[in-house]
C-alpha cells in the first residue's frame, strides 16, 4: 500500500510541476465501479476508483480537442453463484487510461465532453472470497494460481462522457471493455461501468 501511495504522490508532483504549461490542467478523481466479467455465469459487483488525471489541450488539431490521461487505483471483479456457495473476485489494479476527447463550452460555467481510447492496467493485489463452504479458506490472493488465477495485466478500451461546471468540477459516466482474457484457459474479459467526480485545479 505504501508503494501505491508513493506512486500517486509522484504523479501528483509531476502534474503539479508542469501545471503552469499552457493548455494543461490536472486534478483528482474519485468514483464508483460496477464491474463484471464477460462470461454469462457472472454478475456485477460494486467497487471504486480513485487517483489523479490530466487534460492536455490540443488546439493545433481543433479547438476543444484534448488528451485525457489518468492514473487510477481501481477495484473491479465479479461474483458467481455456484448453488450452495458464492465466489467473489476482487482484483485491484493500477489503471492508466489514455483517451482523446472533445469538450464543448456551452457558456463560461458549463461544458459537455466526451472522450475515448485505450487503457492499460496492472494487478496490484486483491482477494477471491468463497462464501458457503466452511472447510475452505475464506479468501486467497486473486492473482495466485492457487487462488483466483487471474492475470495481472489487462488491456482494453474505454468510453466516457460528462459535464463540467465552472471549469473545475466534472461529473462523468464511463464504460471499459477489456480486450484480453483475465485468466488462462477461460474466455472471460473485464467489464466495468463507472461514475466519477473530478476536481480540476
Amino acid at each position: 500500500m505504501k508503494k501505491i501511495l508513493v506512486i500517486f504522490a509522484l504523479l501528483a508532483v509531476s502534474f503539479a510541476s508542469v501545471n503552469a504549461q499552457e493548455n494543461l490542467k490536472w486534478g483528482a478523481t474519485l468514483g464508483m465501479n460496477s464491474s463484471n466479467f464477460s462470461g454469462d455465469a457472472f454478475s456485477s459487483k460494486i467497487g471504486f476508483h480513485a487517483g489523479v488525471k490530466a487534460e492536455v489541450g490540443l488546439p493545433q488539431i481543433a479547438e476543444g480537442v484534448y488528451l485525457d490521461l489518468g492514473a487510477l487505483l481501481s477495484l473491479k471483479g465479479a461474483k458467481v453463484n455456484l448453488g450452495s456457495y458464492d465466489i467473489k473476485y476482487n482484483p485491484c489494479y493500477l489503471e492508466i487510461p489514455v483517451h482523446m476527447g472533445y469538450k464543448y463550452a456551452v457558456n463560461e460555467n458549463f461544458a459537455v465532453f466526451g472522450n475515448a481510447g485505450p487503457y492499460v492496467a496492472i494487478g496490484l493485489f486483491g482477494k477471491v472470497k468463497t462464501d458457503g463452504i466452511e472447510s475452505s479458506d475464506p479468501s486467497d490472493n486473486v492473482f495466485d494460481e492457487d487462488g483466483g488465477g487471474m492475470k495481472r495485466f489487462d488491456l482494453g478500451l474505454g468510453l466516457k462522457f460528462g459535464v463540467e461546471f465552472c471549469k473545475k468540477i466534472q461529473v462523468a459516466f464511463g464504460y471499459d471493455w477489456g480486450l484480453i482474457d483475465n485468466a488462462d484457459h477461460i474466455d472471460n474479459k473485464n467489464r466495468n461501468m463507472m461514475i466519477s467526480l473530478s476536481y480540476m485545479f
